[in-house]
């Protein structure tokens, strides 16, 4: 049995050590082309790829891949953004992507600023969709840092 979590628990991804408290627009005008690239590179992979905001603390953009292995259309994964974590992940791997999540931005605030484009965190946890669970191998690399690193 999976233990589904409020939505505004979404925040518990959300911690001061991702913090992002401002962007400027010369940076937040890059998305547009970021999100862009992105768009190419998924339709070329079979891999599932997202964007995350952590200034805004949602999804930009998340690839069909992945809105189709939870069983959703990608304009419901859009739009659930953060909840799709809740709501798709049993809740022993949802305490360790919190773990993870902690440890590795922790980690990453340790590094050098020059040096933080160059790390790549990647674990591996299940996604379900109904009764159906699929274990899926994580990557998380930064791709743009606000000013402050």
């Amino acid at each position: 049995m999976y233990r589904r979590f409020m939505s505004n628990e979404k925040k518990n991804f959300f911690l001061h050590s991702n913090e992002v408290d401002h962007i400027s627009k010369e940076d937040y005008d890059k998305i547009e082309l970021l999100v862009n690239m992105v768009k190419a590179f998924a339709r070329s992979t079979y891999q599932c790829i997202y964007i995350i905001d952590y200034f805004h603390q949602d999804f930009i953009y998340a690839s069909d891949n992945l809105a189709y292995l939870c069983g959703l259309e990608p304009e419901q994964l859009m739009e659930a953004g953060y909840q799709m974590y809740i709501d798709h992940v049993p809740d022993a791997d949802l305490q360790m992507l919190l773990e993870v999540n902690k440890k590795g931005f922790d980690l990453f605030n340790e590094l050098p600023v020059g040096d933080r484009l160059d790390y790549t965190i990647s674990y591996d946890f299940h996604l379900t969709n109904g009764r159906h669970s699929r274990l899926i191998h994580h990557h998380l690399t930064p791709i743009l840092l606000s000013d402050d690193g």
